[in-house]
């Protein structure tokens, strides 16, 4: 059987990157419906819904606080994690299951506050994933999709023995893009540190 039929997103082919993003986009996909079935678990006295409450009436009081390093990682952890995975060809595997916990997060978020606080919860939800998550996300499958077609390369040739596709699954472009995602990363997360600073709420991460 021909393997390069087996492995579709690791092939030299221009359709490897549309593969990569939509084993990406289909894991957040996932992701999202889980979050949104399994926040009807969130019932009032369980230790989640607890969790919330108490996070909930903080953030409407207005009173977090907390340093820089907390909210980038809040912002990047899954941003790093794929970058992480490139480096290994079990990011082929791992990366959507990253994707898919990014979705699960944000949705069981904004839903399971939705549900406990119903008006309010809307708020608070929009505030948890406000313009962050827009800005973040997008970077987050740029980032995924380069990691899965770094990693995909490193199976193509260690896996399958097939010569380097082009220049190999580490370039400098490769690395200028993580780069600038990453000052990207930290130019967002300075902006949600001073609007936290100034009592207003965008995305923390809960998880």
């Amino acid at each position: 059987m021909n393997k390069r039929k087996l492995t579709p997103w690791i092939s030299p082919e221009p359709r490897r990157g549309f593969s990569a993003f939509f084993l990406c986009a289909a894991g957040f996909l996932l992701g999202v419906i889980l979050g949104v079935l399994l926040s009807g678990g969130v019932l009032e006295g369980d230790s989640a819904s607890e969790f919330f409450s108490e996070y909930g009436k903080t953030l409407l009081a207005g009173s977090f606080d907390g340093g820089f390093l907390p909210v980038f990682m809040s912002v990047a952890w899954y941003h790093l994690l794929a970058i992480l995975f490139s480096f290994t060809m079990l990011g082929v595997a791992l990366i959507p299951l990253v994707s898919a916990a990014r979705g699960f997060t944000l949705s069981f978020t904004l839903a399971a506050l939705v549900r406990l606080y119903a008006s309010q919860g809307i708020a608070a939800g929009m505030a948890l994933v406000g313009f962050t998550a827009l800005l973040s996300v997008p970077i987050f499958f740029l980032v995924s999709v380069d990691a899965m077609c770094a990693s995909g390369e490193l199976v193509r040739i260690g896996l399958f023995r097939q010569p380097p596709a082009g220049p190999g699954a580490y370039t400098a472009d490769l690395f200028m893009r993580f780069f600038l995602a990453i000052i990207l990363l930290l130019l967002i997360s300075a902006g949600e540190r001073a609007l936290l600073d100034a009592g207003i709420f965008p995305i923390t991460a809960l998880f």
